[in-house]
C-alpha cells in the first residue's frame, strides 16, 4: 500500500546481474525476475532488437535508489492524491 501512495518510478534494480534492467522491469510491472531474464535471453537469441532496447534503457533508467529529484516528485504526487 505503501508503493501505491508514493507511486511507482522505473528504475534499474539493486539486484541486477549485468545493469538491473530486467531487475527493474520486472519489480515495476510485478512479474517474477528470472521469468522475464529467461525471456530476454531467448528473444535475444533470435532478435537483435531486445539487446538494443536493453541498451537504450541501461543509459536512460536512473539506477536504484532513486535521485533526489526522483524523491521531490514521488512525494509530490502523494501530496497531489491526497488533496
Amino acid at each position: 500500500m505503501q508503493d501505491e501512495i508514493q507511486g511507482k518510478v522505473l528504475t534499474r534494480g539493486e539486484s541486477g546481474l549485468i545493469a538491473g534492467v530486467c531487475s527493474g522491469l520486472a519489480d515495476y510491472y510485478n512479474v517474477r525476475k528470472n521469468g522475464l531474464r529467461l525471456a530476454f535471453v531467448f528473444t535475444s537469441l533470435i532478435l537483435v532488437f531486445p539487446v538494443l532496447i536493453y541498451l537504450v534503457l541501461w543509459m536512460i533508467l536512473p539506477k536504484y535508489p532513486s535521485t533526489q529529484a526522483m524523491a521531490r516528485h514521488l512525494r509530490r504526487k502523494a501530496m497531489a492524491k491526497k488533496l
